[in-house]
């Protein structure tokens, strides 16, 4: 090898592979977002159930048990109401006065115990306390009484409205009302028994109005409001449907029976 000319001259020199740098693993663009988003709707979706479920149960169990406890603190009501009624002096007639009359019951306030319903439709034993009034604070401790309505056997129209959901449905078989049942109203003036001329028969849409149609306890229903009754009626009202109050359902009926409370 000449002088001058490297040893590695006229050989083939091997030169290393470059080496490539591994680029970090990144997935998808927006799996991690999407995933998250995912499990957080989910989360959101099940407390919302839970949430309704809780309303479901409280409306359908709480209310039911707080309407339950009402309508006993009313049936005591009720019953005093009936004491001070027959704890009051008797009539005496002598030669030298005329007897003086009963005294007149107290007014009642809105919420007050008016007296017990009876409808054996609903079974052999169903009985609600009614109470005064029909708002909603009213409602649900029982069937209320329309204010503006007349009091049992009077002539006019004796009306009265409950839930059919919640508070202790007491309403939740009306649409099995037929033409020809009997409902019983017991107050401190006596016992009433009306028959149902109209009524929803068995039909879960019968008898259906519109929230807003107060005709049905009007006086003498579907007549001018001036018209003057000639007989005791009664009305019934309801929300419809079975499970919401977009509308009403109604039965209605007249007085055929009325008797003391002491009678047997």
């Amino acid at each position: 090898m000449p002088a001058g000319v490297p040893d590695t001259f006229g050989t083939v020199q091997r030169r290393a592979a470059p080496r490539h740098r591994r680029a970090p693993r990144t997935g998808v663009p927006g799996r991690r977002t999407l995933f998250a988003a995912a499990g957080l709707a989910g989360e959101l979706l099940f407390t919302a159930g839970a949430l309704v479920l809780l309303f479901v149960v409280y409306t359908f169990w709480g209310t039911g048990l707080q309407t339950a406890a009402a309508q006993d603190d009313l049936r005591d009501q009720f019953q005093q109401h009936l004491l001070t009624r027959s704890g009051a002096p008797a009539d005496t007639e002598t030669d030298d006065e005329e007897a003086e009359p009963e005294p007149e019951p107290e007014p009642l306030e809105l919420g007050d115990a008016y007296g017990i319903l009876r409808i054996p439709r609903f079974g052999d034993d169903w009985e609600r306390i009614v109470i005064e009034g029909t708002d909603p604070e009213d409602l649900k401790d029982g069937p209320g009484h329309y204010v503006d309505s007349v009091d049992p056997g009077q002539l006019g129209n004796f009306a009265v409205a409950a839930h059919r959901s919640g508070h202790g449905e007491p309403f939740a078989r009306f649409a099995e009302l037929r033409e020809g049942d009997v409902v019983e109203i017991e107050t401190i003036d006596g016992v009433f028994r009306y028959e149902l001329d109209d009524a929803p028969d068995g039909d879960a849409d019968g008898n259906v109005i519109e929230a807003t149609e107060l005709w049905v306890v009007d006086p003498v229903p579907g007549e001018p409001a001036e018209t003057e009754p000639d007989e005791a009626r009664l009305t019934l009202t309801t929300c419809w449907p079975r499970w919401g109050s977009e509308k009403r359902m109604y039965a209605t009926g007249v007085l055929v029976d009325e008797r003391p409370r002491d009678q047997e």
